[in-house]
């Protein structure tokens, strides 16, 4: 392989290094349609970036074959690590620090992984960092909000990295990859809809790859650059055109859910009898009414997009009936009925459970009032937009 041509192909290369310090700003993301489908390969779903951020400060660390990472969030101990002076592997310091604190970083240390993994293929030497978060994507208090701070965090410590070896991406599509790929690493059962809102921004519409070919690569120990060159199954990345006169409102339950907890427990049922044919209709009409919604963008056509945004509100209560789910709490169906009122449509956004439901209308509707009876019944009104394209 010829690795300066390869290279080409999928960065611009800085000659020199100078390491210096790299600061990086990435959004949050929310689900607009296409939950839990988008957990199987080539099914569609359009999420948002959102203009809550996680920012990322990534200088050279002072002490030779020592770094740090450490955020600002609230329970977030900082990790310290010592290099193997000759394998050059991260070991981590563990007399120092709790085993908590290890599993809080696990994002960034394999995102750390893989990206020094393409730094020795392409014969560069790795260096030492002192690495520090700090994040918009939780409250005062800690609680997050549902943006995704998993992913965001994965994406931040990447793209930091590439800049700090002098490694621009040629497109958005290898950031994607470099992420997952760290993820996928950690056995993540996610469907990766967050890294495609986080490393596009905006409006995404986004096809889901299929991860048991990505497993079966990197059981096989295929190289990061082999990985980023070859095109994966089903995958698309696409923007979506935004609509001028929508207005999305975003409200906060105040109750984080956990999204892992709720996709396994859906796969834990879905081991049970008489579940095939409920959820291949499931997969079947959620693909549909993604379909319907992403034309409806293009078309400019908001009633459409509504309909399509109730549509497929009542797809994920179906699918929360037949498999026991607990997907649209009572606080997100109080969301859903005032905007109705107030003639938005609404759902929850993301594996629910909790955290943020998402309302739609015309930017013309009062949508201070609908605010206004939200902040009246325990919701938050979360004062974000959609966040601008990241590359």
């Amino acid at each position: 392989m010829n690795v300066s041509s390869v290279m080409s192909k999928l960065f611009e290369i800085k000659p020199e290094l100078n390491f210096q310090t790299q600061h990086v700003k990435v959004p949050g993301k929310l689900y607009i349609s296409g939950e839990y489908a988008i957990l199987e390969p080539g099914h569609p779903a359009i999420l948002i970036a959102v203009d809550q951020y996680l920012t990322s400060e990534l200088s050279m660390s002072l002490k030779p074959y020592q770094g740090s990472i450490s955020s600002d969030l609230p329970g977030m101990q900082t990790l310290n690590y010592r290099r193997h002076r000759e394998t050059e592997a991260i070991k981590l310091i563990l007399e120092e620090q709790s085993a908590g604190s290890i599993s809080d970083w696990r994002y960034v240390l394999s995102a750390i992984e893989v990206v020094e993994d393409l730094i020795h293929e392409i014969g560069r030497p790795v260096q030492d960092y002192r690495l520090k978060f700090s994040s918009e994507l939780a409250s005062q208090e800690g609680k997050k909000y549902g943006f995704g701070s998993s992913g965001a965090v994965t994406v931040a410590a990447v793209r930091s990295l590439l800049q700090f070896y002098g490694l621009a991406a040629v497109s958005p599509v290898t950031i994607f990859k470099l992420a997952t790929i760290a993820l996928m690493r950690l056995e993540s059962n996610g469907s990766f809809g967050d890294i495609a809102a986080i490393t596009l921004g905006d409006w995404v519409y986004y096809q889901s790859f299929d991860r048991e070919w990505l497993k079966a690569r990197l059981s096989k120990e295929t190289t990061i650059l082999d990985l980023l060159l070859v095109e994966w199954p089903y995958l698309k990345l696409e923007h979506v055109p935004a609509v001028e006169d929508l207005s999305v409102l975003i409200g906060w339950t105040q109750s984080p859910a956990s999204t892992d907890d709720l996709v396994a427990y859906l796969h834990q049922q879905m081991d049970q009898a008489n579940t095939i044919a409920p959820y291949k209709a499931f997969l079947d009409q959620s693909q549909e009414s993604v379909e319907r919604m992403y034309q409806a963008f293009k078309a400019q056509e908001i009633p459409a997009i509504q309909e399509e945004l109730a549509n497929y509100r009542h797809l994920l209560l179906k699918l929360s009936k037949h498999f026991n789910l607990t997907i649209e709490t009572p606080a997100l169906s109080q969301l859903v009925n005032l905007s109705q009122a107030y003639q938005f449509e609404a759902k929850s956004s993301g594996a629910g459970g909790g955290d943020c439901g998402i309302a739609i209308g015309h930017k013309n509707q009062k949508s201070q009032l609908l605010i206004d009876q939200w902040q009246e019944n325990g919701i938050q009104a979360l004062n974000i937009s959609v966040a601008p394209l990241q590359m």
